[in-house]
């Protein structure tokens, strides 16, 4: 299968994965549907800008899912649903999420840390096929998917670490747990910040900024604090901390900063660079990635950062590339150690002249490089912005 921007969409091409984008976890189009024009029209009213189809140029292409589609339904549905319940903040006081919210969530986080150690060595190939509208919800699934992608591997082969500063290998699972769960709800005090102030396209004021400065503390005031535990509550105030001292709450930096907060903070970048927002286009994942990397040893701990470069491709299997000889094609596959080097089916020649579809595996071609994926259904623009790593 292969990504496909939307508007690009010819009547009679078969969707190769469901298509969500209510808040129930109900798609919208299923798997093996064939696409019309109303059809191709209606999932451009709904905000969907690109989709995975099965055609002849990605026949055969494996595009790797972390997380299964019913997961992904449960997750997005109980999700909507404790969100719509949360408690709101009026004249300073707060009440508390339901108890059995917060246990609905665990039982979302455990699925999810299922689907990802059951995955395997598989790299991470996450596209942000959601509206807009839907950020919150999938920002939340896919940092979750992508946090604990990490935090699996770091355990099993470093350890994680404990209270005095020294490496286990035991509990694992646990601690898987209590990460996700913190992922989960790593936003969850955005909740309290009003929709004009988060979704604003232009610079914050000082009385804006505090109030997303102060989003990380009143997630924690909303949850049961009997219910959380102490490590899935670190990750909720500190997964903006940065390793330099410049993140907030708290201004913590290098090792202060716990390690489940500092896995937490590359995987909420990375998505939230990667994500359709209401006032931004999603960024290719090679922005992401080129962010995230950017940030090693300033914003983020560089161990983390070694440990997700191998795990997320900048050119992922399905989306279509250009290399700098002047030919395009889909990448059809990305191996370790090298994922930046993947293997491209070449479907148009410099000159533009449509062949028969012939894979070039980069790793046995040095020279050749990656110079533009503009035709990316996820593309910005060629000149990169800057990021604010700190506010993402």
């Amino acid at each position: 299968m292969r990504l496909v921007m939307t508007r690009r969409i010819e009547s009679g091409t078969v969707l190769a994965t469901d298509v969500l984008t209510g808040r129930h976890g109900t798609p919208l189009l299923r798997k093996g549907t064939q696409l019309s024009t109303s059809y191709r029209d209606a999932l451009v009213r709904a905000g969907v800008n690109a989709v995975y189809v099965d055609d002849a140029l990605g026949e055969g292409i494996d595009v790797p899912q972390i997380l299964t589609e019913r997961t992904r339904q449960e997750a997005t549905s109980a999700l909507a649903q404790a969100f719509r319940a949360a408690p709101t903040v009026f004249g300073g006081e707060k009440t508390k999420m339901a108890p059995q919210l917060v246990e609905e969530l665990e039982r979302i986080a455990a699925m999810i840390a299922s689907d990802v150690a059951d995955c395997g060595d598989a790299v991470l190939a996450l596209a942000d096929l959601a509206s807009s509208d839907l950020y919150t919800l999938q920002h939340s699934i896919d940092v979750t998917a992508l946090g604990l992608l990490i935090g699996q591997r770091i355990f099993r082969e470093k350890g994680w670490i404990d209270y005095r500063g020294q490496r286990s290998y035991e509990h694992i699972d646990k601690k898987l747990a209590q990460l996700g769960l913190g992922l989960l709800l790593h936003d969850i005090g955005k909740l309290a910040i009003p929709s004009d102030v988060l979704n604003k396209p232009d610079k914050l004021d000082d009385e804006e900024w505090q109030l997303i400065r102060q989003h990380p503390i009143t997630g924690l005031e909303l949850l049961p604090s009997n219910m959380i535990s102490a490590v899935s509550k670190t990750v909720i105030r500190s997964h903006h901390e940065r390793w330099d001292g410049r993140g907030y709450p708290d201004g913590k930096y290098g090792t202060e900063i716990h390690q489940f907060a500092r896995i937490a903070a590359v995987a909420d970048v990375y998505d939230a660079v990667t994500s359709e927002r209401p006032y931004r286009d999603a960024a290719p994942a090679h922005i992401g990635v080129g962010v995230v990397l950017e940030g090693a040893g300033t914003a983020f701990d560089p161990e983390i950062i070694e440990t997700f470069l191998r795990l997320v491709p900048p050119y992922p299997p399905g989306i279509e590339v250009t290399l700098d000889d002047g030919r395009s094609g889909v990448v059809a596959h990305v191996a370790p150690p090298r994922l930046d080097r993947p293997t491209v089916r070449i479907a148009l020649e410099a000159d533009g002249r449509q062949v028969t579809p012939y894979e070039v595996n980069l790793l046995d071609e040095p020279d050749l490089l990656i110079v533009d994926d503009s035709c990316s259904p996820l593309r910005l623009h060629r000149e990169r912005p800057r990021w604010p790593v700190a506010a993402a």
